[in-house]
């Protein structure tokens, strides 16, 4: 009985009637049908193609998940809430924008709107400038670092607690700067100039620190910042859930920034080794 309870608990938790729940549906069918039609016109779809497609499936699910699944249910816990908003800036964005985010959403539509859309990413469109700008190491860093301190302050993290509509704009900011932020890790072709590996790699040292600094303020607070009175999930204290959430994002946040620099410096290493055999025959 108590396992048929706690299934039916994990039923309840998803938002099936909110707002998100729909729209998030909505996008993942047109990523699906986007990609399937893209598959069906290749002649080529080889195994490189379709761990893109699962690799950006997986940020949809991830997605779907932290926004209507149980963890936005217990979100009132703030550890939770930092694996949320974890899930929306370091985990959801990558695994997008390196899969088949771009071509399986735009071969969704009808060839007249195809057309369409693409004339807005001609390399002089307004809208490509705009998006060569935004795209920018320079103004993606800083936007992220503005967007995770200011959100992350006493006042505003309460009020996005206090306000559902300020909640959801909170998670639209986190999500569009974790998506401007790993734009030129990841070196997607549309927007700014790719950027070499070796500055890649200053551009994340350069995000760890922040990131840090607002982890440790966090986790070494002497009071409770964030919701004092809220319910906590399994009725822990609240100055220790804010430990925990601290830890999360300091932990758990260094490690990804951390894989991601191993990654890139594999990458740059065996470039210049391979450069090196280049010219010695």
């Amino acid at each position: 009985m108590n396992n048929n309870i706690r299934f039916l608990d994990f039923i309840k938790s998803w938002e099936y009637g909110s707002t998100f729940f729909y729209i998030l549906i909505f996008a993942i069918l047109i990523y699906l049908i986007g990609s399937i039609k893209l598959f069906l016109i290749s002649n080529n779809s080889n195994n490189k193609q379709i761990f893109k497609f699962f690799r950006g499936l997986i940020g949809y699910l991830f997605l779907f998940s932290a926004l209507v699944g149980p963890i936005s249910s217990y979100e009132s816990t703030f550890w939770v809430h930092m694996i949320q908003h974890m899930i929306l800036i370091m985990i959801v964005p990558p695994l997008i924008l390196s899969g088949l985010f771009f071509s399986a959403n735009l071969w969704f539509f009808p060839r007249i709107i195809r057309i369409g859309l693409a004339d807005y990413l001609r390399p002089k469109s307004y809208f490509r400038k705009i998006l060569n700008k935004i795209t920018s190491p320079k103004f993606s860093l800083i936007f992220y670092v503005i967007s995770l301190w200011t959100w992350h302050l006493p006042i505003f993290f309460n009020y996005a607690l206090d306000f559902n509509a300020i909640h959801n704009f909170e998670h639209f900011i986190f999500f569009l700067s974790g998506l401007l932020f790993w734009w030129p890790v990841l070196g997607v072709s549309i927007g700014a100039k790719k950027i070499s590996i070796p500055i890649r790699i200053v551009y994340l040292l350069l995000a760890v620190t922040p990131t840090a600094v607002v982890a440790a303020f966090i986790t070494l607070a002497d009071s409770v910042l964030y919701g004092e009175n809220l319910p906590r999930l399994f009725n822990i204290e609240a100055i220790e859930d804010q430990k925990i959430g601290g830890l999360i994002m300091w932990i758990p946040g260094n490690t990804i920034f951390i894989a991601a620099l191993t990654t890139l410096f594999f990458k740059w290493s065996y470039a210049q080794s391979k450069n090196e055999r280049k010219f010695k025959n």
